[in-house]
């Protein structure tokens, strides 16, 4: 049967484990008919919204764990109306037997050995899930006076009790975490764990992006894989980190104006051409190639305060002496290299 096929790619695509052509078929699927995106984005939802997971010695029998699965997924949707106004809201599920039904590929993941709903391990623990559409943007405060900005087509679910400071996020956010105590602050999303003290960073995971990244403005952060607790990748204010979920590494890389998205200011202090042109891709969802490639080492330097694009472009031009030009959508910039050296 199709649906069960996709249900399997699905589960593999939460998991971690698809392949890259079993990927692209997923997505071309999930593209192809609204209902598919639908039903795609109730899985990604059902993930984002189960809590975090403790790993732990479970029986590979799949019958066993649907039946804990339905018990625990009723318990928590049955109970409570929400929170506060200002809080963030409770997700509305779609009804039970429907959900469950849809979420067999997830059953995967339960044989695998990974508990997914719970934080804690309380089965009365209740769950915050705040969501944010495209070209919305919302300020969360948490109950330990940590602050998150979410970007658009984001979602953060989090425990309303918040004893352990642990959160899952699927999407983009700015956080600004407090200290507490010595207490750490854990963020779970695609694969990935970040874990601070008190600090301010950045984490893009879109679950269609092949990367989780992560970039420090102040203070310090851990980033490692979820399925294990080493290596760590140390990260210090003005560094930046990824995880790649088809290779399953963390390693830093370099990042610019990772923030953009939330302060709308972007600032160039002799960063590579490479680094500029992925910014400026990223940020303004376009493309642009480099003819010459021995251009993508000349550095460049600017600030801008809610520059449009071609503000950028004008000022590579005129600085780097390039050649920019508008071919088929694709912005191309070529030049002599050795006007920069």
């Amino acid at each position: 049967m199709e649906n069960t096929k996709y249900m399997d790619l699905i589960g593999r695509y939460l998991a971690g484990s698809i392949e890259a052509g079993e990927k692209a078929e997923l997505m071309a699927w999930v593209e192809a008919d609204s209902a598919n995106r639908a039903f795609f984005d109730e899985m990604i939802r059902l993930w984002s919204v189960s809590g975090e997971y403790e790993e732990e010695a479970f029986p590979v029998d799949t019958e066993a764990a649907w039946a804990a699965f339905e018990k625990k997924f009723e318990q928590r949707f049955t109970r409570g109306k929400g929170a506060a106004e200002g809080e963030g809201r409770v997700i509305k599920m779609r009804p039970l037997r429907v959900v469950l039904q849809y979420a067999a590929a997830i059953a995967l993941l339960l044989a695998a050995g990974y508990w997914l709903f719970l934080f804690d391990g309380g089965s009365n623990t209740q769950i915050t899930s705040v969501q944010t559409g495209a070209g919305e943007q919302r300020e969360i405060s948490l109950p330990d006076g940590s602050t998150v900005v979410l970007n658009e087509n984001s979602e953060l679910a989090y425990p309303e009790a918040f004893e352990k400071r642990r959160v899952r996020l699927s999407g983009e956010a700015f956080f600004e975490v407090a200290r507490l105590n010595g207490k750490t602050f854990i963020i779970d999303a695609e694969g990935a764990t970040t874990t601070v003290l008190g600090t301010s960073f950045n984490v893009r995971a879109y679950p269609f992006e092949d990367e989780v990244e992560v970039s420090v403005n102040t203070g310090k952060v851990a980033l490692q894989r979820a399925e294990d607790k080493s290596p760590q990748l140390v990260l210090e204010a003005g560094e930046a980190g990824v995880y790649d979920k088809q290779r399953k590494v963390v390693e830093e890389v370099a990042v610019s104006n990772a923030d953009f998205w939330k302060t709308g200011a972007l600032e160039f202090d002799s960063i590579p051409l490479s680094t500029v042109v992925a910014t400026l891709e990223r940020h303004f969802n376009t493309r642009i190639e480099v003819a010459n490639p021995k251009l993508l080492n000349c550095t460049f330097n600017g600030e801008y305060a809610h520059p449009a694009l071609k503000d950028i472009l004008d000022a590579l031009e005129y600085t780097m002496f390039l050649d920019v030009k508008q071919k088929n959508g694709t912005y191309v910039l070529d030049g002599d290299a050795s006007a920069c050296k």
